[in-house]
């Protein structure tokens, strides 16, 4: 009975080892599979991510050329902002893009606050041209008033044919900032980003009559297909001068001499061959209606700042005038 129960002691005993080694390496192997199904498991999430990384890189990939399409639309889609202040039978135009601000001519001395007030009203302080298409005192009497409220980058003018207060006011303003003007005596072309500016300076430095309006500069201004001259005050000599010029068609014509009728008032607008037509004129000094009929006469939509401002939204492919 004891051998038999010694026996039987040890076969429990050499089970319970043998089930002892049995766990332990079936523990010892399920360790060893652990790393193996955790590999698994990580390279399934590895793959996982990458496949997440492909579907952001696509991801990106799109955004980037979303946004590269974005930039050429951008690109293509620059925004020009004309603005024909309310001035009286003056000048003053405001151009904007992004923050790049130019100004052609500046009107009246008593309606500068106008133009000062409405770069103030969207937050410049900066104007990076100023272009005074001549000196009489509708183009150049805020031009002070500007030089002393903004910062301003370079002052474009033509020669000085003539003097007054305005002018001497100007002078003096300009001094105080340390600044001199460039006078345009050749074709100057600059551009701001998709848009170009051509400065066409008078041919010549005589005229047997009118001088000053004569002097005037003309500036076109391009952006794809459409564009805005600016003729100032340009009459007969000067016109001929213009109508003489290469590239001068335009969509939009700022009439020069506030719309007052030449002897080649209607050889210029069928040169130009504008779409529309902005002239600056006030109630008390009128444009002349035969100056009218011939821009109805060449389908020419007209607006006339005496009527209010007037605004122009310009891209390479669209414009849009509102009044």
């Amino acid at each position: 009975m004891k051998r038999q129960t010694g026996k039987n002691r040890t076969d429990r005993l050499l089970g319970l080892i043998l089930s002892i080694v049995l766990t332990i390496t079936l523990t010892s192997c399920g360790r060893a599979q652990n790393p193996e199904s955790a590999a698994q498991s990580e390279g399934a999430t590895a793959a996982t991510t990458q496949g997440a990384e492909a579907v952001s890189g696509k991801t990106e990939e799109n955004g980037s050329t979303s946004e590269s399409t974005t930039v050429r639309s951008t690109s293509s889609d620059t925004v020009l902002e004309i603005t024909a202040l309310k001035a009286g039978a003056a000048d003053a135009f405001v151009l904007i893009s992004g923050d790049h601000v130019t100004i052609i001519d500046t009107g009246l001395d008593k309606k500068a606050d106008t133009l000062v007030a409405f770069l103030q009203e969207r937050g410049i302080t900066r104007v990076d041209e100023m272009i005074i298409t001549h000196f009489d005192k509708d183009h150049v009497g805020g031009a002070d008033h500007i030089l002393e409220n903004f910062d301003v980058g370079v002052v474009y003018t033509t020669y000085h044919s003539k003097q007054s207060d305005d002018i001497d006011s100007y002078l003096l303003a300009l001094s105080d900032k340390g600044m001199k003007e460039t006078t345009v005596t050749e074709k100057t072309t600059f551009e701001v980003g998709d848009i170009s500016f051509t400065i066409y300076p008078p041919e010549a430095k005589v005229y047997d009559d009118k001088m000053s309006n004569n002097s005037s500069l003309v500036i076109k201004v391009s952006l794809g297909e459409n564009s805005m001259l600016f003729a100032g005050d340009a009459e007969a000599f000067r016109i001929q001068e213009l109508i003489k010029t290469e590239n001068l068609e335009s969509t939009i014509l700022k009439v020069p001499h506030h719309g007052r009728y030449d002897v080649y008032s209607e050889a210029l607008i069928e040169y130009v061959k504008p779409e529309y037509a902005i002239i600056t004129s006030s109630k008390s000094e009128p444009e002349d209606q035969e100056v009218l009929d011939i821009l109805e006469k060449n389908n020419v939509t007209t607006y006339l700042t005496r009527e209010g401002e007037v605004m122009i939204i310009m891209t390479e492919d669209d414009i849009k005038v509102t009044q």
